[in-house]
């Protein structure tokens, strides 16, 4: 389980494929996985991976072909940057909302507008819109933001400087393929209604 505050940012040092699968080795300058043991949880991009070698400032994930088909670390390429948060520990803070590594779908970005120091962006997600709340939270690419409004078709979100500069949503713009993971309570409502 995961906060949704990123830690830092690691990149794609080495890629290949095993199958349908494939093993990823991030490395990471300002983070360092001392603390993670082997077959423990790193998220990247938000998607929950187990790590199966590491070192002081990377690790080895295998990725499987059902998380590449719904998650956004298909498209990754040698050199890539992605987001990374360790799992919780018992007794951490939680100071953004509960993720759980499970990605819903992929999202587009369609609009990045600047807003004084701030950034406003609109996603468009393909399906599920309405287990987005409005003031409600989310997870984009791991980061765990709340929504400010629902548009057609999607949401918006405004990203503050300190967001921005420490995640990879500096990269962001038109275009841009992310990963969501629509806040669990809400799926867990859904569940008892719909039963």
């Amino acid at each position: 389980m995961f906060s949704g505050i990123i830690e830092g940012k690691a990149q794609l040092i080495e890629l290949s494929s095993k199958g349908n699968d494939y093993r990823m080795v991030f490395n990471s300058e300002e983070l360092t996985f001392t603390d993670v043991a082997i077959g423990g949880s790193i998220a990247v991009n938000g998607v929950c991976l187990t790590a199966i070698e590491l070192s002081t400032n990377s690790f080895t994930v295998d990725v499987s072909r059902e998380t590449i088909t719904c998650s956004n670390l298909g498209l990754l390429e040698q050199g890539s940057w992605a987001n990374i948060e360790k799992s919780l520990a018992l007794g951490d803070t939680i100071n953004g909302h509960f993720v759980f590594g499970h990605v819903d779908h992929m999202a587009e970005v369609t609009q990045v507008i600047p807003d004084g120091n701030s950034t406003i962006m609109q996603f468009e997600t393909k399906s599920e819109c309405h287990l987005i709340a409005k003031k409600g939270s989310i997870s984009i690419n791991g980061v765990s933001l709340t929504v400010n409004k629902l548009i057609d078709k999607g949401f918006e979100v405004a990203i503050i400087p300190h967001t921005k500069e420490t995640t990879i949503m500096s990269e962001y713009k038109e275009g841009t393929i992310v990963n969501i993971e629509f806040d669990m309570l809400a799926r867990y409502v859904e569940r008892i209604i719909t039963q």
